[in-house]
């Protein structure tokens, strides 16, 4: 299975977003938390906005997060155009993400921005070990700011942009996913 997902992080991080199901979702959208959370998260959407609530992050070997997700076979992109996040701490983030399950160490390719880093690209190949980043550096903090994640075969890659019309690649991964 392999999922796509709007995904909010960190502690009572807040995220709006386009694309989300839980009984505020619309279908076939579902939400749940993954992981180890300190508070349960929530997802709802109202004209077209999705708001996102979560706690802990996607960072390390395992993820505490709440996602919002519904299944994708074979080749896909999600676009979402982030409206804000809450800077609860240094890394607190929210974006999209493709993951092989919805266990907490799962690989995954993450297409993320922060008030803080910008918008940075995740992956975990290996499933419990150490994500990793790769980013741009550009407007960092710039918000409302646009994410897009894109699978093709087993290659991964994530762009970033501020009008949702011209697109800067911002890192890319071959990820073999079932």
């Amino acid at each position: 299975l392999r999922f796509f997902a709007i995904t909010l992080l960190l502690i009572a991080s807040s995220l709006l977003a386009r694309a989300a199901n839980s009984p505020t979702l619309p279908s076939p959208w579902k939400s749940q938390d993954i992981g180890d959370v300190t508070v349960a998260g929530s997802a709802n959407a109202e004209k077209g906005v999705f708001t996102l609530n979560g706690t802990r992050d996607i960072w390390g070997a395992n993820d505490g997060c709440h996602f919002a997700w519904q299944t994708l076979t074979g080749d896909g992109a999600i676009t979402a155009r982030v409206l804000s996040v809450e800077q609860t701490q240094n890394h607190a983030k929210g974006g999209l993400s493709i993951r092989e399950s919805l266990k907490s160490g799962s690989r995954h390719a993450t297409m993320v921005v922060t008030p803080t880093d910008g918008a940075q690209f995740l992956s975990r190949i290996k499933a419990n070990e150490l994500t990793t980043s790769q980013k741009t550096g550009l407007n960092k903090g710039v918000m409302p700011y646009w994410l897009k994640l894109e699978r093709i075969g087993n290659q991964f890659t994530g762009y970033e942009s501020t009008d949702g019309k011209d697109w800067i690649q911002t890192g890319t991964i071959a990820l073999k996913l079932p």
